[in-house]
């Protein structure tokens, strides 16, 4: 069960159960462990399944292991199938998850001001996964796929070619998250040792299963003991062709056809077998080759990058050139050595520790954490910054935990001046990057409101956060101040232990010291027994410098900006009635009006033309 309160996710997909493929059973996969998670489910899909050989509907609804599934009639092609009945089954959606690039991704898309459901896509190999087209495809997806993109908070490419194709019409919102796997499903099926091959998954064009029984045909020669199985949903491809083809190569009698075999039947047949060979001209990912590698099958790949990437995390397997029919002589002998090294050295735990990465737990958090900052239930990206959602009695409560356990910790805070410094600075992102960071002012509300249709819960300025930090704790806080003028952390440290009984001043530094005595003051911060400093030496230094020290300090550092000055009096706060209207910053301005023009008038409003890009835009991670 999810920390969080659960989601109500609907997954879009063209095709779904009871259909077959890497497709469906990733969905399958994914929604299943969210119902299992908590979440309530739906997957809405199309009311019939391509290239089934059934011509009839699907029933409109159904369940499947606790996951609802709606089915909407479609009209036009296959290629591109007009489905707008979609629309009405994701209004309730925290999040909607499309999978793959086709009509479904475009409308929803298009209807995104009418339905205002977040989204998330994964790319499923976009739809570039057969020859048909190929250049009015290019020209599609670089318009009007690019231009769907941007109303999708976060796009997830499930192969690193994936990323790399989608890299050049999307932003900082694609996120690789690989494939994952069922690796128990087959888990020990295989055969060690067999000479028999077996290639499963669908019997579609892109997976060019001729050239696999041309290559067996040369492979197997006098190799009395070479058997190839053949096992899958029709999908295109003819399995009475495929035999035709091994009988006029004359090795009819050494492959077997087996058209869509149950899970139990497959499991048999790959307990007769020692390798996995596909010959596949593209994939978005290659899942039916990793559940191979799970059953304990030596993969035998076409050289294309998903497959090179996968025997690459496997550390074993062999790339090889389907395409031209004699390449067997050429890689028979390096098959042979390669294959008997790893019949000798992976056993079934060697095995296990090689799939594991492909394994479902870690996938599934990663998208629970795209799903949180895209609705922004648990962080939201304003500008360059992600800032945290959460509450002052939530983040006092997380510092001081850190300060009682001695852990380090950089705390931040974010305004529209913040926001804009990062957007130019690397090393302010960087800083900011993995810190707490706060929500400070009214800027970034309105910026989340826009983003996110929603407030953050409580304004959570340094100047007022603090303080109540400091009276928060029944602990002993033993602080050491650092930054502002030679002179003033020594007044705030008396202001300080006096209106806070538990707190306790054990050192002060100001904040014009020289970098190279920085190591000098990170020791005398340890001697000192402090756990926890405030840093308070203006943006973007005193980020940079804590992100570059908190470890080496060992304790919770929190960037206060000029806390110190108010503390002393050196710098006079605005009325309370000012700060309950969150105008602190104009009442700043109107006494230091030349300093501050450029920050607070300019600023914020480079600020909020950045959020109306960034909104326009779409991204969210």
């Amino acid at each position: 069960m999810t920390q969080e309160p659960a989601l109500t996710i609907v997954h879009v997909v063209r095709q779904f159960h009871p259909g077959v493929g890497g497709l469906e059973n990733f969905v399958e996969q994914l929604a299943t462990r969210q119902v299992v998670r908590g979440h309530r489910v739906r997957v809405v899909t199309l009311d019939r399944i391509f290239d089934s050989g059934e011509n009839g509907p699907l029933p409109p609804r159904g369940m499947l292991r606790g996951v609802e599934i709606v089915r909407v009639p479609f009209r036009g092609s296959r290629r591109y199938p007009l489905a707008p009945g979609v629309l009405p089954h994701v209004r309730d959606a925290d999040v909607i998850h499309v999978h793959a690039v086709d009509f479904l991704s475009d409308y929803l898309a298009a209807t995104a001001p009418i339905h205002r459901r977040p989204m998330v896509l994964t790319t499923h190999g976009g739809f570039f996964h057969t020859r048909f087209a190929q250049k009015l495809k290019r020209a599609w997806f670089h318009t009007i796929t690019r231009a769907s993109l941007c109303q999708y908070g976060a796009v997830t490419a499930c192969s690193a070619e994936d990323e790399q194709t989608f890299r050049g019409i999307t932003d900082e919102r694609l996120k690789l998250i690989p494939n994952a796997v069922d690796v128990d499903k087959f888990a020990g099926a295989a055969k060690r040792g067999s000479r028999t091959f077996i290639y499963f998954g669908r019997l579609a064009p892109n997976k060019e299963l001729e050239r696999v029984v041309d290559w067996f045909a040369g492979y197997a020669g006098d190799r009395a003991e070479a058997r190839l199985l053949i096992a899958g949903k029709p999908m295109g491809v003819d399995p009475d062709a495929l035999r035709e083809r091994a009988r006029a190569a004359g090795i009819g009698e050494r492959v077997e056809l087996h058209p869509s075999p149950s899970d139990e039947e497959l499991r048999a047949l790959i307990g007769c077998s020692g390798l996995y060979v596909c010959a596949s001209s593209y994939e978005g990912f290659g899942l039916a080759a990793v559940e191979g590698a799970s059953a304990g099958l030596f993969p035998l790949l076409s050289d294309i990058p998903p497959f090179a990437d996968t025997i690459d995390r496997l550390g074993y397997g062999l790339l090889v050139d389907f395409a031209d029919p004699t390449s067997w002589a050429a890689s028979h002998s390096a098959l042979d050595s390669a294959y008997a090294r790893f019949t000798a050295d992976h056993d079934a735990a060697a095995v296990e520790a090689a799939v594991a990465p492909f394994a479902w737990p870690d996938v599934v958090d990663q998208f629970d954490d795209v799903y949180d900052r895209v609705i922004g239930r648990t962080r939201r990206r304003i500008g360059a910054v992600t800032v945290d959602v959460t509450d002052r009695h939530s983040a006092a409560a997380q510092i001081l935990s850190a300060a009682a356990r001695r852990q380090p910790l950089l705390v931040g805070f974010c305004n529209a001046h913040t926001a804009n410094l990062a957007q130019r600075d690397p090393a302010l992102r960087d800083a900011l990057d993995g810190a707490l960071v706060l929500n400070d002012g009214f800027g970034v509300d309105i910026a989340s409101r826009a983003l996110f249709r929603q407030p953050f819960k409580e304004n959570l300025n340094g100047t007022d956060f603090t303080p109540f930090l400091l009276g928060e704790t029944d602990q002993p806080l033993r602080l050491f101040l650092v930054g502002s003028k030679p002179g003033i952390a020594e007044e705030a440290a008396a202001v300080l232990e006096k209106g806070f009984r538990n707190v306790r001043v054990v050192g002060v530094q100001h904040g014009f010291f020289r970098d190279q005595d920085s190591a000098d003051l990170v020791r005398r911060i340890r001697a000192s027994g402090a756990n926890l400093v405030l840093l308070g030496m203006g943006q973007p230094r005193q980020e940079i410098w804590g992100k570059r020290h908190v470890a080496e300090i060992g304790v919770p550092v929190l960037c206060i900006g000029a806390l110190l000055d108010f503390c002393s009096g050196r710098i006079p706060r605005a009325p309370m009635s000012v700060r309950k209207l969150r105008l602190e910053w104009a009442y700043r301005l109107a006494h230091e009006p030349r300093r501050l023009f450029g920050r607070y008038v300019v600023g914020n409003l480079t600020f909020l033309a950045r959020a109306m890009r960034q909104k326009v835009a779409g991204s969210r991670i």
